[in-house]
């Protein structure tokens, strides 16, 4: 007799050996004993995880010869044939091949006909999303006026790919992942059964390849028995499985966190000359970030991560060598690592530089500490960094010479060097003082007003680029026509209820502006944008016509960017100089 695999030898017989579907299980043998059974079935979830073993087993519980009952008796007739897949009255079929209009409508054709021996024929459809959109558009009617006999059981791993009209006739049920612990303890109950030695951490980490799928799980671990025997060590679960050694795993970890990037050119020399997947590394790797991160981010992390005890102590003590933002950064690090090595035509080297890369990252301070550190630099202006206040140059007794006003800190330091030339006296040494270069303190106030003045000038100009660029664009909104004539315009000047706009003269722009009706809409506009009544001033301008030396041109100005009095600024900020430090930051021009 041929070799009858763990997964088939294994596969459950009644709703109770049905691992981790608990709810499942439990609203079928309810519908059962309560003669509650619909008439067609969605089972839904990943590979291996009961849909095809509890489709048989509802099939046999409703044909069994002392049925239906909640459990059948796997000793009638009905059962034994269900069982080795050879009755008349269940009929599987693989949705793969079956796929056409033909199958569906030689289905429809058969279904009139009664059960040979079972109370129901019940139709089984394996991958029932393969099925083409005029199959399930054949089988709709069928689906959902069937005869009193007939039961539809449909099965599948992609459940978004069945239309609409299908779902609605059919009652789903959604498999979820069998649960690590519950996939250990069957393959524990396997092992002892067979007579196999196997240690807790080699069962452990046959569970965890299978990912939560039952059936993959007894499959590996059959292939683990053909190759280590009776007596299996981790050693050859890790080689007959191609996985990466956990010890090569933390000594990577250990090397990224002593900063020793040869350390770890050395482990991908080993991980290629022993041939393992280098992607696959990258995924283990990227696991075991992960569960650091859990480590620092949980009180019990135990919960979330299902480690044998010695493995979850030592990567706690592997956590303690990390902040979380330098483990959150390397995660990122090694993400983006993974998905370029993937499509690298050199991904040792790839993985070699993504390695070195997070051997060499700099420490990360928290954003907290930062935030808290430059408050603290503001609130006190002699820590590192601060700048130093401007000293009051000593009078020395000399004549004419006056203390600089409190005031000039606030100067700009062109300004202020020039006022303080003159409150001093300190000037280019010559033999005999001159009275005249010596200002009078009316002429002191007048040089401050000037300043105030310029100062002014240049802020109302600011607030005048920002509030003209934002009429043209509601002008633009409005009326796209008259925002393009606006485009080409100068603001002059913007006073209360006023806005005087130039043009140049005889221009297009400018006489279509001067239209009647392009004006009266246009101070709609500015009434709309500004809130309050607006009165638009069109003024001729010659071409080329500067004010102060500058252009008149909007665009222009938008254009221009005052990084060099903001570099003057910012060079005498201690809070700015500070970030500049922290972050290895500089000003540039945009």
């Amino acid at each position: 007799m041929s070799y009858l695999v763990l997964a088939r030898q294994w596969r459950p017989q009644v709703f109770e050996d049905v691992i981790g579907q608990k709810s499942i299980t439990q609203t079928l043998q309810n519908a059962i004993s309560q003669n509650r059974v619909p008439h067609a079935f969605l089972f839904t979830g990943a590979r291996g995880v009961g849909k095809t073993s509890t489709a048989r087993i509802l099939a046999k519980a409703l044909n069994c010869e002392k049925g239906p009952q909640v459990n059948p008796c796997n000793q009638c007739t009905n059962c034994k044939e269900i069982t080795d897949g050879i009755s008349m009255d269940v009929i599987e079929i693989d949705g793969a091949s079956n796929r056409g209009i033909e199958e569906i409508r030689e289905l429809r054709e058969n279904v009139r006909y009664t059960p040979a021996k079972s109370h129901h024929k019940i139709y089984i459809i394996d991958e029932v999303h393969m099925l083409t959109r005029e199959a399930f558009n054949a089988l709709l009617k069928t689906l959902e006026e069937p005869p009193s006999h007939i039961i539809f059981v449909f099965a599948t791993t992609e459940p978004h790919k069945i239309p609409a009209t299908i779902l609605s006739r059919c009652q789903r049920y959604d498999f979820k992942r069998v649960p690590l612990k519950e996939v250990i303890e069957s393959l524990k109950r396997i092992v002892e059964k067979e007579g196999i030695q196997i240690s807790p951490r080699g069962l452990r980490v046959i569970a965890r390849e299978s990912e939560g799928s039952m059936r993959d799980a007894q499959s590996l671990l059959d292939q683990v028995i053909s190759y280590g025997g009776k007596d299996i060590g981790d050693e050859d679960i890790t080689e007959v499985l191609g996985l990466i050694d956990q010890k090569i795993l933390s000594e990577t970890i250990e090397a990224i966190a002593d900063r020793d990037g040869e350390r770890c050119v050395e482990i991908v020399e080993h991980i290629y000359h022993y041939g393992y997947d280098i992607q696959r590394f990258c995924q283990d790797l990227l696991h075991m970030l992960r569960n650091l991160i859990l480590i620092k981010v949980s009180k019990h992390p135990e919960g979330l991560m299902e480690l044998p005890p010695e493995e979850l102590e030592t990567l706690k003590k592997q956590a303690e060598r990390f902040s979380f933002e330098q483990l959150n950064h390397l995660f990122s690090l090694l993400l983006k690592g993974e998905g370029e090595i993937a499509q690298s035509t050199f991904p040792r080297t790839q993985l070699e530089i993504t390695l070195i890369r997070m051997a060499t990252l700099h420490p990360v301070l928290p954003i907290d500490e930062i935030l808290k550190k430059l408050e603290e630099m503001e609130k006190n202006p002699s820590a590192k960094g601060a700048a130093k206040p401007v000293e009051t140059p000593p009078t020395g007794g000399r004549t004419g010479s006056k203390p600089i006003p409190e005031k000039m800190e606030q100067l700009p330091k062109s300004f202020e060097k020039k006022i303080e030339e003159k409150v001093t006296g300190k000037e280019k040494p010559s033999v005999k003082v001159n009275q005249e270069a010596i200002p009078s303190p009316r002429q002191e106030t007048k040089e401050l007003e000037v300043y105030r003045e310029e100062r002014s000038l240049e802020e109302s100009k600011e607030v005048s680029e920002e509030v003209w660029r934002g009429l043209v664009d509601f002008t633009r909104a409005r009326n796209p026509i008259l925002g393009s004539f606006l485009v080409l315009g100068s603001p002059i000047r913007f006073s209360d209820g006023r806005v005087e706009i130039g043009f140049e003269k005889d221009s297009f722009h400018y006489d279509r502006i001067l239209e009647k009706g392009n004006q009266s809409q246009l101070e709609q506009i500015c009434q709309d944008y500004f809130k309050k009544k607006t009165k638009i001033v069109v003024s001729p301008l010659e071409k080329g016509t500067r004010l102060n030396g500058t252009m008149i041109n909007p665009e222009e100005n938008r254009l221009k960017k005052p990084v060099e009095g903001v570099r003057n600024n910012t060079e005498g900020n201690s809070l700015v100089q500070e970030a500049l430090r922290l972050f290895d930051g500089r000003i540039v021009e945009k």
